[in-house]
């Protein structure tokens, strides 16, 4: 069983191509199952990050027509930001709305959007230890707010190939047993390893540490053009394995089944 559960499509404002052909390369390529998971930000939206709370009837509309266009199973998820005091505007949309899950993210440090490479700067600006830590305490939030089903790419602060100069081992896993507590599922997001990160998130250190304290994984290409779907999974594949795990974790309508890989 090989899942991609981190799609995006064009209502958030930068993704290319069309739902179908996003299908189609899944089908291709012989995934399983797949699910569309745009993003939602319910602060400082912005268009070219995330589509309106208002437009998300229209996105489960996209995703059930090409529902019907599809041979393999199209699961209905949503990547929402997570921001500090904003938690019961966040539980009104999930909670409205029918997902299969919720992947909750963290790409804003205070205003700083550290994952977009115009706002790279801010890397040199700022102390890269506390950055790690501002950023590791955000996710810890995250996953103790019992809003969210996966932890999307766990951690994304490496993307640009920044990395603290102290040991910060025991805040990540002080995080993970906030995961772990709340039975939430880490995605294996395989696009880090097409930036200078050069590795998966989170990697393998990480990953075994998961594997340890027993939290399921999921896989997610975090696709925004159609071909990148299922990206790199044969690297993820073999990395699950060598870590220990030998099964996934699917969502429907937010409960998580663990399926043989």
């Amino acid at each position: 069983m090989i899942v991609d559960y981190h799609i995006h499509t064009y209502l958030c404002g930068h993704a290319k191509g069309k739902p179908i052909e996003y299908v189609k390369e899944a089908e291709r390529k012989g995934i399983s199952e797949i699910g569309f998971s745009d993003h939602i930000m319910v602060d400082k939206w912005r268009p070219e990050y995330a589509m309106k709370v208002t437009q998300i009837e229209d996105y489960i509309r996209l995703v059930e027509n090409v529902e019907k266009e599809s041979s393999i199973p199209v699961k209905l998820g949503a990547e929402v930001d997570y921001f500090l005091g904003k938690e019961e505007e966040i539980r009104r949309v999930v909670e409205e709305f029918s997902f299969d899950y919720v992947i909750g993210s963290v790409h804003f440090l205070d205003d700083w959007v550290i994952d977009d490479p115009r706002y790279i700067r801010g890397y040199y600006e700022r102390d890269i230890n506390e950055v790690y830590l501002q950023y590791f305490s955000l996710v810890e939030k995250m996953a103790s707010s019992r809003l969210f089903d996966i932890v999307g790419h766990l951690d994304l602060v490496k993307k640009f190939g920044f990395r603290p100069t102290v040991d910060i081992m025991p805040k990540i896993t002080a995080v993970l047993e906030k995961i772990k507590i709340n039975r939430l599922c880490v995605e294996i997001n395989t696009s880090g390893l097409e930036k200078p990160a050069r590795e998966v998130y989170p990697g393998e250190r990480i990953l075994n540490i998961c594997w340890c304290m027993g939290i399921p994984v999921t896989l997610g290409s975090d696709s925004h053009k159609p071909w990148e779907v299922g990206r790199h999974f044969d690297k993820a594949l073999d990395l699950m394995k060598k870590v220990g795990y030998k099964e996934i974790a699917t969502f429907t309508k937010r409960n998580q089944v663990l399926k043989k890989l």
